[in-house]
């Protein structure tokens, strides 16, 4: 059976958002609570985020970029409360510097493949203002890392093959970019990726095949990663 994993999709945050406003706006109208003032403070679910992210088990890529956006959800409710003059333009580039952050180190923490297996059993790509597509039949596939970047990437891995018992691991990441991952029916995916105002999306179908897994793992920063067969 495929496993399919929760993650903050650009839908369920949207969501959220709107239950959470919804609820807020309610108990303002009974005068409960006082509504503007609540709202005011919507950068506590910064803050929440960029912990979660930067507590989560995963490489330290994705801990900066967590502590980077829980630092200036901070830096925001502290001038909301008079207490520190910020402006959020002054600080946007610390989102460049976490993504950049986050590359480098998911870079230097990334397997060797190449001394591991052979050429065909793992994929790499990089789709920078562009788009690329890819297709791999290895029979002893082995994972690798697909990044996109303003542009997209297709991989077709409707030929390949695990080996049976053994785990492959694709590591994703992209930026206001989208993956397209199509794999065979009989592969049980796993999803460990984390999103920001992005998301993964599994849509692929039939009972999967314990034998043979596939983990996802990675970033979608303002885009998207959807998985079919």
């Amino acid at each position: 059976m495929n496993q399919k994993s929760f993650s903050l999709t650009s839908r369920s945050v949207l969501g959220v958002l709107i239950l959470l406003l919804g609820i807020v706006l309610t108990l303002g109208n009974f005068d409960i609570i006082d509504a503007p003032e609540v709202i005011r403070f919507w950068p506590v679910l910064l803050v929440l985020f960029g912990l979660l992210k930067a507590l989560q088990p995963g490489g330290t890529g994705g801990r900066v970029f967590g502590g980077a956006i829980a630092f200036i959800g901070a830096m925001m409710i502290l001038n909301r409360l008079d207490m520190f003059n910020f402006d959020f333009w002054d600080f946007w580039p610390l989102l460049l510097v976490a993504i950049g952050a986050s590359l480098v180190f998911r870079t230097r923490s990334r397997p060797d493949f190449e001394k591991e297996d052979s050429a065909n059993d793992f994929v790499r790509g990089t789709a920078i203002l562009g788009g690329i597509e890819q297709k791999n039949s290895s029979q002893q596939f082995r994972g690798g890392e697909i990044s996109a970047v303003l542009g997209g990437h297709t991989l077709d891995l409707r030929d390949a093959e695990i080996l049976e018992h053994d785990t492959a691991t694709l590591d994703l990441f992209t930026f206001m970019g989208g993956v397209e991952l199509r794999v065979p029916q009989n592969w049980t995916i796993i999803v460990e990726g984390s999103a920001f105002m992005g998301g993964f999306e599994n849509k692929t179908r039939g009972a999967g095949d314990a034998k043979q897994k596939l983990i996802i793992k990675g970033q979608a920063i303002m885009g998207g990663v959807e998985i079919t067969n």
